[in-house]
C-alpha cells in the first residue's frame, strides 16, 4: 500500500499568520521548495490566500500564506485584506504564528495576537530572522512560547530550522487523506502565477514611489513558436494605477522604467514557466483600482 492511502496517512492545512514583513512568504517558499509566493519589501504584498504543498514520510502540509496585518489609515483594501487574513483561519488544522523579534513588538502583533485568542487550533509560534544577530524582541517572544504547542526560531532566508519547524507541524495534523496529487505544490494557477510575477517587478523596482494598490490585468496569454520551432508564451498585460502622476512615475522617462519592469518580470516568467516569454506590457489607468 503507498503512503498516500496508508490508513494512518496525515494531512491537514497549517495557517501563517502575522504581522506584515515578517517573512511569511518567503517561509512558505523555503518550506515548500519551490516560489509559489511573492515576497517584496513593500507592506502586504500577499493580496491572496495562497497554498503551498509539502510532503512529507506519510503525510501532507497544505500551508495556507496570508495577508499580513498592517497599521495604517482605513482604506477598502486593507479591510478587505484583514479580512482574508481572519478568514483563512476558518478549517485549519494548525496555526503557525510568524513574528519577527528583531523588531520591538508593536501595535501590528497585538493586533495578531488579538485574532489568534479566538483560535481554539494548536498553534505553533515561530521566531524567524534568527540569522540576524541583534533581536531585541526575542526574550518577550520566548516568554509567550508557553501558550502554544511547538515554538520554534528559523531563519526562512537562510534555510535555518526548517526541519524542526516541519517535524512540529507534521506531529499536529490529523489523520487524513491527502489534499493534493503527488507532484502539486499549489493551488494557484497559471495566469494568477503571471501577474503576481508581474506586480513583484513592480513593487521591487519602483520602491515606495507607486501605491501597493497598484494590480496587474491579463490581457491574453498565447502559445507560439519561434521560426526555428521552438514553443514561446506571448503575454500582453498591463499595469492598472489610480491615476495620471503613478502612470507616469510607471512609464518613467523614455518608456525606461517600463522597460526596466517588463525585461525583469520576463526573465522571472521564464524561471518560472521554463520556456522563453514575450511580454508586451502596458500602464493604464483605472481610478477605482484598490478602493
Amino acid at each position: 500500500m503507498s503512503e498516500s492511502l496508508s490508513p494512518h496517512f496525515r494531512a491537514g492545512l497549517a495557517a501563517l499568520i502575522g504581522r506584515t514583513n515578517v517573512g511569511k512568504s518567503t517561509l512558505v517558499n523555503a518550506l515548500v521548495g519551490h516560489k509559489v509566493s511573492i515576497v517584496t519589501p513593500k507592506p502586504q504584498t500577499t493580496r491572496h490566500v495562497v497554498h503551498g504543498v509539502v510532503n512529507g514520510p506519510a503525510c501532507q502540509l497544505v500551508l495556507v500564506d496570508t495577508p499580513g496585518f498592517f497599521h495604517t489609515k482605513s482604506s477598502k483594501l486593507v479591510t478587505e485584506l484583514h479580512r482574508k487574513a481572519r478568514a483563512a483561519l476558518e478549517g485549519i488544522d494548525v496555526v503557525v504564528h510568524v513574528v519577527d523579534p528583531t523588531r520591538e513588538i508593536g501595535a501590528e502583533d497585538e493586533m495578531v495576537v488579538e485574532v489568534l485568542r479566538g483560535v481554539s487550533q494548536p498553534r505553533v509560534l515561530c521566531l524567524n530572522k534568527s540569522d540576524v544577530r541583534a533581536q531585541p524582541a526575542r526574550d518577550a517572544w520566548r516568554a509567550r512560547g508557553s501558550e502554544c504547542a511547538a515554538l520554534v526560531e528559523i531563519s526562512a532566508l537562510k534555510g535555518a530550522g526548517l526541519e524542526s519547524l516541519k517535524a512540529a507541524l507534521f506531529r499536529l495534523l490529523p489523520e487524513h487523506p491527502p489534499f493534493y496529487s503527488p507532484g502539486e505544490i499549489t493551488n494557484s494557477n497559471r495566469d494568477f502565477q503571471v501577474a503576481e510575477l508581474i506586480r513583484e517587478q513592480v513593487y521591487q523596482l519602483t520602491g515606495q514611489e507607486v501605491p501597493y494598490r497598484t494590480v496587474i490585468e491579463l490581457d491574453a496569454i498565447t502559445e507560439s513558436v519561434t521560426r526555428d520551432g521552438q514553443p514561446f508564451l506571448e503575454i500582453k498585460a498591463a499595469v492598472l494605477t489610480p491615476n495620471d502622476r503613478y502612470q507616469r512615475m510607471l512609464i518613467g522617462t523614455g518608456a525606461r522604467m517600463i522597460r526596466q519592469i517588463g525585461t525583469a518580470a520576463r526573465l522571472e516568467l521564464e524561471k518560472k514557466l521554463g520556456q522563453k516569454v514575450f511580454l508586451d506590457l502596458d500602464v493604464l489607468v483605472d481610478r477605482h483600482v484598490g478602493e
